[in-house]
């Protein structure tokens, strides 16, 4: 028992030995990127600066801009790079709270919400949930068409953008204004926000129609590029036969001049002929006369 004693003994004594040499974990900050001023926005217990990449955290926006009327948006950054002990980290999602689009459901009005994937000029796949709000209760047709409409408006825009972009332009308002401007014309809204906005990270059905729909667009501008250069081909070719014609009219024209020259000269030895034949005649009679 008392050898049994001292090995636990032993045995506690090294793992507490071996406690005090591992590191001390500390406290190491998260910033926002440069598009916020790199502002602190929290911190991780970590052992070693290097082990933030990657982490997760989740903001709200009042936090970063100071004010309270962008209290419903939230904002979630994640790790992709460590300077001098800190965490940089870039945005990967921009979500409304629960509690705004609750509120934003109203009597004798129409609520509509929208949910798809989008591929950015930068080559990421983004899911972006657009939610409408209409100015009275409309038909299903009315409905369908705004919902429509404000896919392909959403995809024309974020085709041409970046995602860092889009998430600003979300942030100041002006994606959601411009959209709600354009969609005016189907018909008018009373609000129009984007629930969520965010990088899809796992490949699903959505993103692979998305890649084939891409594939599609790229393979029908071939098309009509080629198209295009068959028909300035077929002009060109035109243009060619038609200075060709040009130039055998021209040769045909001048051929037929000469013709008609050629005419006029002989039927002009005619008319000559024809007046002398009538003075020869009458020179005969002149002379019987005599006779």
């Amino acid at each position: 028992m008392a050898d049994d004693n001292k090995t636990a003994a032993k045995n506690a004594a090294k793992s507490a030995a071996e406690l005090k040499k591992q590191k001390k974990k500390k406290w190491c900050p998260i910033v926002a990127p440069e598009a916020f001023q790199n502002r602190f926005i929290g911190e991780s217990l970590v052992d070693d600066a290097s082990f933030l990449m990657n982490k997760s955290i989740t903001v709200n926006l009042m936090q970063l801009s100071g004010d309270m009327k962008r209290q419903h948006i939230n904002l979630t950054f994640k790790v992709s790079d460590v300077k001098e002990g800190k965490g940089i980290g870039q945005i990967v999602k921009y979500e409304l709270s629960q509690s705004f689009l609750k509120r934003m459901a109203k009597r004798d009005k129409d609520k509509v919400s929208d949910s798809f994937v989008v591929k950015t000029i930068d080559n990421k796949f983004v899911r972006i949930k657009p939610v409408m709000v209409t100015n009275n209760q409309t038909r299903g047709s009315t409905l369908a068409s705004l919902v429509r409409n404000c896919r392909a408006i959403c995809k024309d825009i974020i085709n041409k953008s970046t995602f860092d972009q889009l998430v600003l332009d979300l942030v100041d308002y002006k994606f959601q204004k411009y959209i709600r401007e354009s969609l005016h014309k189907t018909y008018p809204l009373r609000n129009f926000e984007v629930k969520s906005f965010a990088l899809e990270s796992k490949k699903k059905k959505e993103t692979v129609e998305e890649e084939l729909f891409e594939q599609m667009k790229q393979k029908q501008k071939k098309k009509e590029q080629e198209k295009l250069d068959a028909a300035e081909e077929e002009t060109g070719t035109k243009t060619q036969a038609d200075e060709n014609t040009e130039d055998s009219d021209e040769s045909a024209t001048e051929e037929s001049d000469e013709s008609e020259t050629v005419d006029d000269s002989v039927s002009e030895e005619d008319k000559d002929a024809e007046s002398r034949e009538p003075t020869d005649e009458s020179d005969d009679d002149t002379d019987d006369s005599k006779e």
